[in-house]
């Protein structure tokens, strides 16, 4: 790992592509390879060194893992556009400090980007992960005393049981059911989904407090135990086996749009996220173009 006190305009972040300007100190000799930078952390000036065998860098780094403290942007530059999210409980391999950000990637989405530093803490072993669309925390055992704190699905706890309906976490206690172990990562992923129903869109977002369409999908099937890649356009791409146009529809067949998809229900049904997370009639969709991808999941 690296710190660094320097602004993002000394460190900025570059994709190996055709129109990076060529340096002379360095020259690869072997043939390049396609570098996404939302998922390959590698920039002109560092990379991490678990990438060494696939890019040259200036400069390699080795992660330093910590956990993330709530939840938060993780964006392209600091202050930048929001790629996705980090949530409570999730570890976080930093590759970079800044004095406000730190640059890395996440183990859990596979995506690469700047979270703040404020939300990395120690790295901690949870055990739990939130299977309700948002779980309050309570001060004891009962719901007798509410705390203005609640963690969205998709967050991720150290639980101890209290008794057959409450866990203890870090901060108060939280309902049995509202979560899953980690070690447990089974179920539908279409009962996932619909649990997030209201969930609102939420640029970036993976978690019960607000999705994207890419987002929606990967956390209900993470939770199922198959996570898909992070973003939507490799979601279309590799995950699950492709169906052609007369393929007959079942329950949890994706179907991509120009930039959205959809979870089927059922034959008729599609669960998706318009304004918010809601079920419609495979009809309606129409108003999103013509469907460029069947897909359905293993």
């Amino acid at each position: 790992m690296q710190s660094s006190g320097s602004s993002w305009a000394a460190t900025a972040s570059a994709t190996i592509t055709g129109d990076t300007p060529a340096r002379n100190r360095f020259a690869l000799r072997t043939r390049s390879v396609a570098i996404d930078s939302r998922t390959d952390a590698v920039r002109r000036d560092l990379a991490d060194i678990r990438l060494a065998d696939r890019v040259f860098a200036p400069h390699y780094a080795v992660a330093t893992r910590r956990s993330i403290a709530r939840i938060t942007a993780m964006s392209d530059r600091p202050d930048g556009v929001t790629l996705s999210q980090a949530l409570p409980g999730e570890p976080f391999d930093v590759l970079e400090f800044t004095s406000t950000h730190g640059w890395g990637r996440s183990p859990i989405d596979g995506s690469v980007g700047f979270v703040s530093r404020d939300s990395l803490i120690g790295e901690f072993e949870a055990s739990h992960i939130v299977v309700a669309q948002d779980a309050t925390l309570y001060a004891d055992a009962s719901t007798a005393r509410p705390l203005p704190t609640s963690l969205p699905m998709g967050s991720r706890v150290a639980a101890i049981p209290a008794n057959d309906a409450w866990c203890e976490v870090d901060g108060g206690y939280v309902a049995a059911d509202a979560l899953q172990p980690l070690s447990d990562d089974a179920g539908d992923a279409v009962d996932h989904a619909l649990r997030l129903r209201g969930t609102p869109l939420l640029a970036g977002g993976r978690s019960g407090a607000g999705v994207d369409a890419a987002g929606l999908i990967f956390l209900a099937f993470s939770l199922a135990g198959s996570p898909p890649p992070r973003f939507l356009d490799l979601q279309a791409e590799t995950f699950g086996t492709p169906l052609a146009e007369g393929d007959v529809l079942r329950r949890g067949d994706l179907l991509f749009f120009f930039d959205h998809v959809a979870l089927l229900v059922d034959g008729e049904t599609v669960i998706h996220v318009d304004d918010v997370v809601r079920c419609e009639p495979l009809a309606a969709l129409d108003r999103f173009g013509p469907i460029r991808a069947r897909r359905r999941p293993a």
